[in-house]
């Protein structure tokens, strides 16, 4: 038995009743999570030109973009998944920097519709393609991996959600198989994109790659049965010096992974969490401070350590901006990455005036030290874990809140749509009915 034929088998046994309730919930959240961002995505100023490249090359269609129209299933897929991500609000494994969901939920979301799934058998499709995702990151040893520049969600996101797809469709054991090989001959995506819309790609990309796999697969043509193990030319040698296949593997059933992928509450960078729970529990009047010193671990100094903030994405992973831009506004959603703020005088001043950013390796990935000087003494926010991680997960309410601003100013906002729902999702008869109730326009 090979490695690959391991994890598909157990893929293929999954059934939702066995999981874990633990790990049910987590991954009902997550996919609850998804949708809203790509309703709040849709705002994103690149995502309808991102409907309108993809209606050129796809054609129209019957499947549903999240808070916009129809196009072709290809097209909706690669759409979504771009919303899903556009706000820089998704989740992201940490170990291995993957954001999954972009590439998992809207590849699942474009099958089921189609297929008229039911919830529980999108749910459980999910499940196994984001437990699929995080294991494929540690069988790449992701410090290796990222040592060679690669970036894992065009890589790993688009073999998991392969896994997601090809459940979806039906495909027996040698099909399902042929369709993770067909979508590992398509990954890619390297940290030379990193600061461009073109992260945003890797994980648009990964999930249309699944749905291309899975239709090839479910006609006949299948890819390499051995994808990340042969011996020349298999990914796990290809993308990483020093693989660990075992972990792909390891204790399947038993122990999730996907237990350990983290939520975003606010739209940017993942390493930048922590500093803006820090900034909005400080509440200090703007005009007192003095100065703001940022501490970050290595990795979060290597991200936006020194970063501007000359465009949206940019401002999103800028420690500089962000701080300066949360003290003035005591607030951190989409807006604050807008034009106008990113030129405001007053936040721009502060940010490079009077903020301080140093990278500190001795703190926790994840972590941050914030010290601010004001007129009247020095105050020091120490914090090692952001809100939204495992070891601090999001509560139902903060979920349901976050929902309701990603729905609060867009297209599905005053439709008879409840947030709620988003957490109910188990219970969903027709994933056709719910992918239509989350269009712009009834059908």
């Amino acid at each position: 038995m090979t490695i690959e034929s391991e994890l598909l088998d157990f893929a293929q046994d999954l059934r939702w009743n066995d999981i874990p309730k633990s790990v049910r919930d987590v991954v009902v959240a997550l996919t609850g999570d998804a949708i809203a961002n790509a309703i709040s995505g849709r705002g994103a100023p690149d995502s309808l030109a991102v409907e309108a490249a993809s209606r050129d090359l796809y054609g129209p269609g019957e499947s549903t973009v999240i808070a916009g129209g129809r196009t072709s299933l290809v097209g909706a897929v690669g759409v979504n998944a771009f919303q899903v991500t556009a706000q820089t609000m998704c989740d992201v494994y940490r170990p291995g920097l993957c954001h999954v969901t972009p590439e998992v939920v809207p590849a699942a979301l474009g099958v089921a519709e189609v297929r008229d799934a039911d919830g529980q058998t999108l749910l459980t499709a999910v499940a196994a393609g984001l437990e699929a995702t995080v294991r494929l990151c540690s069988a790449f040893n992701y410090p290796a991996f990222r040592a060679r520049g690669w970036h894992s969600p065009g890589i790993a996101g688009a073999l998991g959600a392969s896994v997601t797809t090809g459940l979806l469709n039906g495909l027996d054991a040698t099909a399902l198989a042929g369709c993770f090989g067909l979508a590992g001959a398509q990954s890619g995506g390297t940290f030379a994109s990193m600061g461009t819309m073109a992260v945003k790609f890797h994980q648009l990309r990964g999930a249309q790659a699944a749905v291309i796999a899975a239709l090839h697969a479910g006609r006949g043509l299948v890819g390499s049965l051995e994808i990340l193990s042969a011996s020349d030319g298999g990914l796990l040698r290809a993308f990483s010096d020093q693989p660990k296949p075992n972990l792909l593997v390891e204790g399947l059933g038993e122990k999730w992974s996907l237990l350990d992928i983290s939520m975003r509450p606010y739209p940017a960078a993942s390493t930048l969490q922590s500093l803006i729970n820090v900034l909005l529990d400080a509440k200090i009047d703007v005009a007192d401070i003095t100065k703001v010193h940022v501490e970050l671990p290595s990795h979060a100094y290597l991200m936006g350590g020194e970063a501007g903030w000359e465009n949206e994405l940019r401002a999103m992973q800028s420690a500089r901006y962000v701080a300066a831009g949360v003290l003035v506004t005591h607030s951190c959603w989409t807006d604050l990455f807008d034009d106008v703020h990113r030129n405001d005088f007053e936040i721009t001043d502060f940010a490079s005036q009077r903020v301080h950013v140093r990278c500190n390796p001795e703190l926790p990935d994840g972590g941050v030290k914030l010290t601010i000087e004001t007129s009247s003494g020095v105050l020091t926010y120490p914090s090692d874990v952001a809100q939204g991680d495992p070891r601090n997960p999001l509560t139902r309410d903060q979920l349901l809140a976050k929902f309701r601003r990603c729905i609060a100013g867009g297209p599905l906002e005053g439709r008879p749509f409840d947030v709620q729902r988003l957490l109910l999702l188990e219970d969903e008869t027709s994933i056709t009915s719910l992918m239509h109730d989350l269009a712009a326009a009834k059908h």
